[in-house]
């Protein structure tokens, strides 16, 4: 299918729109415009390593050594500076908050390990590396174009996938 310049404007568009629309959500249920004081970071239950491995196989894709692993920063303990400088040039914009997002030039993994965001939402922090290391996968090793929709629904298939699979440890983690 040829994209118009018309087509390829407007996807850049709506795509920015739906960042910017995920960042405020963020923004808002953190409490982080609410002045709120910030709750004790979430931990991984699982090894990093294993929350690849298990998404890998998910996606039948075979991981290789030759293959550089992302660096994983949390947001309690990096500058959201750094964030903003890694993520500028892919969301076409500097974002005002911390997010989870797969920085593709970098080839590193931002999350935000706030315990309301998660707690408020019924989640993870393995979760949502899971979700983010199949945009790692997609690029990586398939070479997918992460600005196609299609991989934000994937991605988000493998991220439900990776909990049905892992209920016990994680239901126990969101209950701790």
């Amino acid at each position: 299918m040829v994209k118009t310049r018309f087509d390829a404007v407007l996807t850049s568009r709506v795509l920015r729109w739906s960042v910017g629309l995920a960042m405020s959500l963020c923004f808002n249920a953190n409490g982080a415009c609410a002045g709120g004081a910030r709750t004790a970071p979430v931990t991984l239950r699982l090894d990093p390593y294993v929350i690849l491995q298990q998404v890998a196989r998910q996606m039948n894709v075979t991981l290789r050594p030759d293959v550089p692993l992302p660096k994983i920063f949390l947001e309690s303990s990096t500058p959201l500076r750094q964030f903003q400088q890694a993520i500028a040039s892919q969301w076409k914009f500097r974002p005002h908050v911390f997010a989870n997002a797969y920085a593709a030039e970098r080839n590193e993994i931002y999350l935000s390990d706030d315990a309301r965001y998660y707690k408020k939402r019924n989640r993870t922090l393995d979760d949502s590396l899971a979700h983010e290391f199949v945009h790692y996968i997609q690029l990586r090793y398939r070479n997918d174009d992460l600005s196609e929709e299609w991989c934000e629904t994937e991605a988000i298939a493998q991220q439900l996938s990776f909990i049905d699979n892992n209920a016990p440890t994680l239901v126990a983690s969101v209950a701790g």
